[in-house]
């Protein structure tokens, strides 16, 4: 717990120590009542608004309050928490400990620290540091403790990331000191000594080996006469060809000493030395040293301080990323203080300027620097701040917009003013896009009415009027007419009924879109039975038969879905096949849908009517799509379109089966409880 939060836990003791002397001094007047009520007000204001977690407990050890910080972490209500409720976010695997932990340390009336893995609100267990005190009256009567904690679980990972780096980097600087000290002690390193083998004009033409510690494989011998006596050419070939001869003749020749480094294959694997050579008489001496891990190692090592860097620029960067900044005003001394980013969310570099209420005045949108000053002189009297948004001028000239939040504390004599400034220019452009979306659909729905309206009155009317004087004039004046002439007029009249079906199928259409609609547990069962009332006529027109199995209770729009299963069970028999019978079978199923969603309750409406090329499978659910003509069978295209609108308004959907003269299968898919909605 750093000095900040030890200073808000002091500050809230002190709170509650004056609350607990102003129970104590109650005497029932009006004052004490209302001193009272202020003070626990200001403690419960500073607790839900502190940057902490804090609890309270009681003598008998159990807790009785947690302020908002708390709740929030969690994910869970005051009354879950209360009493040992929060001990069933603990880690399992931390919970006896902290358990000993807190009695030990409340019989003993002592302060204890520890620190804990608790549950968040999103399951994921964090790591936090717990600090409790114990709590005394004005009359040193022990009344319980208080704790605060602090989520302290990226420090903890990243320390433990950082110690593991220093580990690595630590057993890295002691191989890297093994051999410097192989270095300084010469009985670690690879020594041999060369004697050069001269042709009798005097030129050198090869080495043989005096001494050497390794034998001709490249191992360490014991005693150092591995490969002595050999020549160069017949264990050490490979010197011819990189360089290593002509030095070894140039120190014989010079006197000159040498250093170099040189690459050496063996069995398939390359090994880097580092080399140094020095005359001794008529020989020369020669000192290598492997130094094939210490590169390997400075390669892991640079590799580890750049994911390093890459974790601490992340570190220090997090509220960057979240698009926040934060802030601590002086009202006393009118000092700020601002976090780097918030430097940054206005386009300035950290610590550039000197910051100051004024200061952040002047960044202010004039049209709201009045509402601004306004606000902090009535969250200075009423020491609580509204949460309200700014216009902000950016450096760039951009205008931001910032949500302002935080709370008042008081320190001795000082007033601070301290919370956070988000950057919500996004959400308000979302926001704004939202609205217009939304008036857009206000607009439509309006339209939309107007043209019920319309179609229910203006369009009918004259419909009704062409029906009524055709068919008046068809009764009083045919035997006047011709063929011809009763033939239209029979066209009027059966076209004007298509026109009024129509107009009532589209107004049907339109009254799904409602969303006030209420769902009620229905028994499908019975609402089939009202439709085979409602279309009693058409079955025994068709002489159809209608299979009903027994179907469930299911949370239903009655209307809605009588008209419905009428459309799915109508057209089974209107659609029907000129050779059979029509037989139109009703059935369900609970099942869980291709996305293993569900469970939802699928009823299926078959028949053995007429079919439907599986290729217009979605087509014959949209508006005005006939797969016959209107002069084969009577329709509007619009039944199958209102069924899709009713299955989607009861949160499911409808496909469908078909196949050419042999009938066709809707499925419609309805969520089988209320929660699901």
């Amino acid at each position: 717990m750093n000095a900040e939060t030890d200073a808000l836990r002091q500050r809230i003791e002190e709170l509650e120590a004056e609350l607990d002397k102003a129970r104590l001094g109650h005497t029932g007047g009006g004052d004490t009542l209302a001193y009272i009520e202020e003070m626990e007000g200001r403690f419960r204001a500073i607790a839900d608004t502190a940057p902490v977690l804090i609890w309270l407990s009681g003598p008998d050890k159990l807790c009785y309050f947690f302020n908002k910080g708390w709740l929030d972490f969690t994910g869970r209500s005051m009354e879950q928490e209360v009493g040992n409720g929060w001990a069933e976010g603990v880690h399992p695997d931390d919970f006896d400990r902290c358990l000993a932990i807190y009695v030990s340390h409340f019989d003993a009336r002592k302060e204890f620290s520890m620190d804990y893995r608790l549950r968040r609100h999103d399951g994921q267990y964090r790591w936090i540091s717990d600090k409790g005190v114990p709590r005394y009256t004005t009359t040193g009567t022990f009344i319980g403790y208080v704790g605060g904690c602090m989520d302290i679980h990226d420090q903890i990972m990243f320390s433990e990331q950082l110690e593991t780096q220093v580990e690595e980097r630590t057993r890295q600087l002691k191989h890297s000191e093994q051999f410097l000290q192989s270095i300084l002690n010469t009985a670690g390193n690879s020594i041999a000594s060369y004697k050069p083998i001269r042709n009798p004009a005097g030129k050198i033409m090869d080495f043989r080996i005096v001494y050497s510690n390794e034998d001709a494989s490249g191992g360490r011998t014991t005693h150092g006469t591995g490969i002595a006596g050999k020549t160069c050419r017949e264990v050490y070939p490979g010197i011819f060809r990189n360089g290593v001869f002509e030095k070894l003749v140039k120190c014989v020749t010079t006197g000159c000493p040498d250093n170099y480094q040189v690459d050496v294959r063996r069995n398939g694997d390359i090994y880097w030395f580092d080399a140094s050579i020095e005359k001794l008489e008529d020989s020369v001496t020669v000192t290598t040293r492997n130094i094939s891990e210490e590169l390997k190692s400075d390669l892991k090592l640079k590799d580890l301080n750049r994911q390093l860097k890459i974790q601490n620029s992340i570190f220090k960067h997090s509220e960057e990323n979240a698009n926040i900044g934060s802030y601590a005003w002086n009202v006393t001394t009118n000092e700020l203080e601002c976090s780097d980013n918030l430097y940054r969310l206005i386009g300035y570099q950290p610590q550039e300027f000197n910051p100051s209420f004024e200061q952040f005045l002047s960044f202010l949108h004039p049209d709201d620097r009045h509402q601004a000053i306004r606000d902090g002189i009535r969250a200075y009297e009423t020491k609580v701040i509204v949460q309200n948004t700014y216009r902000v001028i950016a450096r760039n000239g951009d205008v931001r917009h910032f949500r302002l939040s935080g709370n008042f504390i008081q320190e001795g004599e000082n007033h601070l003013m301290i919370g956070a400034l988000q950057d919500v220019t996004k959400d308000g452009e979302l926001s704004d896009a939202l609205h217009k979306k939304n008036m857009e659909l206000r607009r439509n729905n309006e339209e939309l009415a107007s043209f019920s309206y319309v179609a229910s009155h203006d369009l009918q009317e004259p419909l009704r009027k062409i029906r009524a004087f055709s068919s008046r004039i068809m009764e009083k004046e045919a035997q006047h007419f011709s063929e011809s002439t009763k033939d239209y007029f029979a066209r009027i009249i059966a076209a004007s009924v298509r026109m009024q079906k129509l107009i009532e199928a589209l107004l049907s259409y339109s009254g799904t879109s409602g969303v006030n609609f209420k769902f009620v547990e229905v028994d499908i069962t019975s609402i089939v039975d009202e439709v085979r009332s409602d279309l009693e006529e058409l079955i025994t027109e068709k002489d159809a038969t209608v299979e009903v199995e027994q179907l469930p209770v299911l949370p239903v729009i009655p209307v809605q879905f009588h008209q419905l299963l009428q459309n799915l069970i109508g057209n089974g028999i209107k659609y029907s096949s000129p050779d059979r019978r029509p037989v139109v079978r009703v059935t369900h199923e609970i099942v869980q849908d291709e996305n293993g969603q569900g469970p939802f309750c699928r009823l299926s409406v078959i028949d053995n009517g007429i079919g439907f090329d599986q290729r217009y499978e979605n087509r014959i659910f949209d508006l005005f799509q006939r797969l016959h003509g209107k002069n084969e069978y009577e329709g509007t295209g619009i039944g199958l379109a209102i069924c899709k609108k009713i299955a989607q308004n009861h949160h499911g959907y409808i496909l469908a089966e078909g196949k050419p003269g042999v009938g066709s299968v809707f499925h419609v898919y309805i969520p089988t409880t209320l929660a699901q909605y």
